[in-house]
């Protein structure tokens, strides 16, 4: 169960990475350009997918936030793919800590609106690189809509052959 997990969160590392890195390579003004998806922006996408993997990370350590975290950057995006990356690798580094056991036990936490809840540690890691996984991919599809044709996949098996063929 490790192994796979760890392996989830240093593809999602991977991931964010590259559309950090697509989006610093787009025009400066594509990241608040109005297009209709979950979320209006690639900006607020962004945000949306930081403010998931903090809260989860947080539970997943005992603390319950009852505020989404991106309320301090709402209206500066600059510099904050550093916040977003370091985050990612906080994460990954927070589940390759982790002994065998601790992914079957039970995580007590409460919700943003105050709720009592519990959750598998492991089914929490995995619905947090699920969920990030499909935002990144409405992240492509909105640069997709707006013409962007500079784009990169961010499938897992490109992060498995990238990997594979790396000599360290």
């Amino acid at each position: 169960m490790k192994t796979l997990l760890t392996s989830l969160c240093d593809y999602n590392v991977w991931a964010n990475k590259r559309v950090v890195e697509l989006i610093r390579s787009s025009p400066e003004d594509i990241s608040d350009k109005l297009i209709e998806s979950s979320f209006p922006s690639i900006r607020k996408t962004i945000y949306h997918i930081w403010d998931a993997q903090v809260i989860w990370l947080n539970r997943l350590q005992g603390i319950s936030l009852n505020t989404w975290p991106n309320k301090e950057y709402d209206d500066v995006f600059a510099g904050y793919d550093l916040y977003f990356i370091q985050q990612s690798v906080d994460f990954h580094r927070f589940i390759q800590t982790r002994s065998d056991a601790y992914f079957e036990t039970t995580c007590f936490y409460k919700t943003l609106n105050g709720n009592d809840n519990q959750t598998k540690h492991w089914q929490i890691i995995l619905h947090c690189m699920n969920h990030s996984t499909y935002h990144r991919g409405q992240i492509i599809t909105m640069l997709r809509s707006i013409g962007s044709t500079n784009l990169i996949s961010t499938d897992y098996i490109a992060y498995v052959r990238e990997i594979e063929n790396t000599v360290y």
